[in-house]
């Protein structure tokens, strides 16, 4: 039996009990803090009648493994990750200029989580991770997400090879990031769907992954510099499709 999670870290607890109350089971808040946000969790808890409990620092400390918790925690539901809704996801979104990202072996979850955060942002309509070979959506994940896990649709698939094609398939273009090409990201249209794979931290997209985009890109940078963080380098791509998409 899967266990319930942790959410810890007072913009993601507030984000969480923003987006879904339903699902939080319990509270726990460090007896010495005292802030506005502090404040703001507890009207939302009494609201919506989720238990409070207050512990020592030594308590909430331990219960979220020494991780930066800000003196406050949740504990909610734990809900099956989408796993194999691929073919629904791109069915419900046919009728709209969408953008897909597609994250290829991510192994950092600080990366896997700024990069949810950066696609909430930029409006992505779902995210697409392989079931191995990649960061999972942890406690670790969810903090540096800052809640914006609960604001999109991620799907985990067995075979990204073939997730691609079936994306294609639908008409929506793949984009690949690479830094082995002279073709720049600026050149490339993005008005219609468009799904952009980003690749592993050290090695970049796989090579049978890499095949399959109908694109390959990069982004221009001064030989001073070989590489961009992967979720600094995924903000500037999602939002270059924002740009564009702006100017019409």
């Amino acid at each position: 039996m899967k266990k319930n999670q942790k959410i810890y870290g007072i913009h993601s607890v507030n984000e969480f009990l923003k987006v879904t109350p339903h699902r939080v089971l319990n509270i726990w808040i460090q007896e010495s803090k005292k802030s506005e946000s502090i404040n703001i969790i507890y009207e939302a808890a009494k609201y919506n009648e989720i238990p409070v409990a207050l512990i020592t620092k030594d308590q909430l400390d331990k219960m979220t493994d020494n991780k930066n918790h800000q003196g406050v925690a949740i504990e909610i539901k734990k809900e099956k990750q989408n796993s194999n809704n691929l073919t629904q996801i791109l069915s419900d979104n046919k009728s709209i200029k969408s953008i897909y990202l597609i994250l290829d072996s991510i192994q950092d979850p600080h990366n896997l989580g700024a990069c949810i955060r950066t696609a909430v942002a930029a409006g992505v309509s779902a995210i697409i991770l392989p079931k191995n070979r990649s960061a999972t959506v942890n406690e670790t994940v969810k903090k540096v997400a800052c809640g914006a896990v609960e604001n999109i649709t991620i799907v985990t698939v067995v075979n990204l090879v073939r997730a691609i094609k079936e994306m294609k398939e639908m008409g929506i273009w793949v984009i690949g990031a690479t830094r082995n090409t002279k073709e720049s990201i600026y050149d490339i249209d993005m008005q219609n769907s468009v799904a952009f794979v980003i690749g592993n931290e050290g090695k970049g997209i796989r090579p049978l992954v890499e095949k399959e985009c109908d694109y390959v890109a990069s982004l221009p940078m001064t030989p001073k510099i070989e590489s961009l963080n992967v979720s600094v380098a995924t903000g500037i791509i999602l939002f270059e499709a924002v740009r564009q998409r702006s100017q019409k």
